[in-house]
């Protein structure tokens, strides 16, 4: 290695020096990363409510008391006047059976009170005659209360005969079968022609003095319904065409072949449209439990439970709080249990915070 000079070397001892000192007081003068800023989130206040619930369901007009009408007697069916469809008044007539028997019966009957009749009247005149000569002496007692007994048996079988001239007169009568009732036929049960049975149904006749809403409702939905619960009613191929009704009667059991529920909503004043056998649709609105309503975005799916992340004051930290959740619709759910009112609960970004966690609320609002 050549030798430096004098010269050089102080050079060489200046240049090492400065860079020996160099590093350490470059390495002195670092400083500390700054802290992150805590994490602004959305909030919002734990505030329970009602839950209020609604639901729709179509179904169609039927007429409350259904009459299913036939005669009182035996016959072959003469005439049916009316068919399915077919509106009628109280008193129409609706269908008759052959009445040739029963004028025969009510011919018999009327000679049977004639003959009666008359044996009253000679039984009336024996009785007068030995009644009169027991008191002059000459009759019996024995003879006179046979002539009696004769009387009072002729009473009876005027009385018998009678009856049976009124039954025979009724059940002519019978032969007619008029409605009992204003209403539509929306059945028969037999043709001309054929012979029926006394009460076999000829006509079902569905009264129009009051009209009920009957729906089929699912199983899920079947226990929200109430008796008594109001139900907004509205043609289906009419909206506006609307009225109010009243749930009647729910169906104990689930149609074996459906699965649904049968409801039978009552009408109140329904409008003529909404005529027997039209398609109509039902709404109800009401309250249910007590409950927080969250958007989905606030729950945690991690671990063997739902949980929400909660604020806690005053250090503004989140805490993990397990929450039992009522129902999940499209974009809430419904908490049963878990949180309390005034809490604030982090609705957005949940996936992304830990536990003890410093934030910041960005904003807050009631749900």
């Amino acid at each position: 290695m050549p030798m430096l000079s004098g010269r050089g070397a102080k050079v060489l001892a200046a240049v090492l020096l400065a860079g020996g000192f160099g590093l350490p007081l470059a390495g002195c003068s670092e400083e500390k990363p700054a802290p992150l800023p805590p994490r602004v989130v959305h909030t919002v206040v734990v505030d329970p409510k009602p839950l209020k619930l609604e639901g729709q369901g179509s179904g169609t007009v039927e007429a409350r008391y259904i009459n299913n009408i036939g005669f009182l007697v035996s016959g072959r069916l003469l005439s049916r006047n009316v068919d399915i469809g077919n509106s009628v008044k109280e008193g129409d007539i609706l269908a008759t059976i052959d009445p040739v028997d029963y004028e025969s019966k009510l011919t018999s009957a009327q000679s049977g009170v004639n003959n009666a009749q008359a044996a009253l009247d000679q039984a009336s005149g024996e009785e007068s005659r030995f009644k009169q000569l027991l008191a002059n002496g000459f009759t019996s007692q024995a003879r006179y209360d046979q002539a009696l007994k004769d009387l009072q048996a002729a009473r009876a079988g005027l009385m018998g005969a009678q009856a049976d001239l009124k039954l025979a007169k009724d059940q002519l009568a019978y032969t007619t079968l008029n409605a009992p009732t204003d209403g539509v036929v929306t059945q028969v049960g037999a043709n001309v022609g054929q012979v029926v049975q006394a009460g076999e149904m000829v006509v079902q006749l569905s009264s129009f003095d009051a009209r009920d809403g009957v729906f089929s409702i699912s199983v899920l939905n079947i226990a929200l319904a109430r008796v008594g619960m109001n139900v907004k009613v509205w043609l289906q191929a009419k909206p506006d065409v609307q009225t109010t009704g009243q749930v009647r009667e729910i169906a104990p059991n689930a149609d074996p072949i459906t699965g649904t529920y049968t409801v039978k909503v009552t009408l109140d004043n329904p409008p003529p449209e909404m005529f027997i056998g039209a398609v109509v649709v039902g709404e109800v609105n009401f309250q249910g439990d007590i409950v927080v309503t969250l958007p989905a975005t606030a729950i945690l799916q991690t671990g063997d439970s739902p949980a929400v992340w909660i604020v806690s004051e005053p250090d503004s930290t989140v805490k993990k709080v397990p929450v039992t959740i009522g129902q999940y619709d499209a974009k809430t759910v419904t908490v049963k249990g878990g949180l309390e009112t005034g809490e604030r609960v982090v609705v957005a970004g949940v996936n992304s915070l830990a536990e003890g966690q410093k934030v910041a609320i960005e904003q807050a609002g009631a749900k």
